[in-house]
């Protein structure tokens, strides 16, 4: 049975995976019955926590088509819908049986989503891999284009990196904590500006508001800042926070 699930973050409620319980008992779904989910980050969130919590758990198979998907969420086990305004507030971690990867999907994204996407690779580089970023440096253009071998390239790097730090703290206990570089201010962005910016441009923006802060404390050289700044706006994210009222943000970064 095909389940369909509409697009965008507000689908992320657990309004949505009860209907989608409604369903799988109507088709008389059991416990050996794969869910594949065919789509982006919030089809594999959505997905992955009703596999996670469907008669206790259900086998899941992800199957990414965006950016971001392919890059990072699909991957590490982290399955959430959101309460409210905030994000990821409801989960689980449940590991895919198996992750499929087909880049060819990503050429029926729009330029927006593919810069969306974009966020989280170059988030990979800018914390575990110096070599990986000036690869995103210098490639940027081909990525955008949508070279196959490229994009094959840094879907695998960017997947891997995230993968070894999941293999090492797959709780989130520790080391896993530099995985959420840029999301702290980034969730606050989503939640007060009511998903009008997107997660990836709203990571952009909290890992150069965070960069910043890392400068003014002496720990970030001058030069990366300027660096990481000029790479997310050539991937064609924002670089400044939106109009957004100060207090509002801080307050949903307390829930992060």
């Amino acid at each position: 049975a095909i389940l369909l699930v509409l697009e965008g973050e507000e689908q992320k409620s657990l309004e949505t995976a009860g209907r989608l319980y409604d369903e799988l008992s109507h088709f008389y779904a059991e416990r050996t019955t794969p869910i594949l989910a065919l789509g982006g980050g919030v089809i594999g969130d959505v997905a992955g926590f009703v596999a996670a919590t469907y008669m206790r758990g259900v086998p899941l198979i992800q199957i990414p088509t965006t950016l971001l998907a392919q890059g990072d969420s699909s991957i590490g086990g982290k399955v959430a819908v959101n309460h409210g305004r905030l994000k990821n507030k409801i989960g689980a971690f449940y590991h895919p049986r198996l992750t499929i990867s087909d880049i060819s999907t990503l050429k029926t994204l729009s330029p927006r989503e593919l810069s969306d996407g974009l966020a989280e690779i170059i988030k990979h580089g800018a914390i575990l891999d110096g070599d990986f970023f000036s690869y995103l440096e210098g490639n940027l253009d081909k990525i955008k284009s949508l070279d196959e071998q490229v994009l094959e390239r840094v879907v695998s790097r960017s997947a891997e990196i995230k993968a070894g730090v999941v293999e090492k703290d797959e709780l989130d206990l520790g080391l896993r904590n530099i995985l959420n570089y840029g999301h702290t201010v980034g969730h606050a962005i989503e939640s007060v500006s009511e998903l009008k910016v997107w997660h990836g441009e709203a990571v952009a923006i909290g890992m150069l508001v965070e960069a910043r802060i890392s400068n003014k404390l002496g720990i970030l050289d001058n030069n990366e800042v300027i660096r990481l700044r000029n790479l997310i706006a050539r991937a064609g994210l924002p670089t400044e926070l939106p109009p957004l009222e100060p207090e509002k943000l801080i307050q949903a970064m307390k829930h992060d």
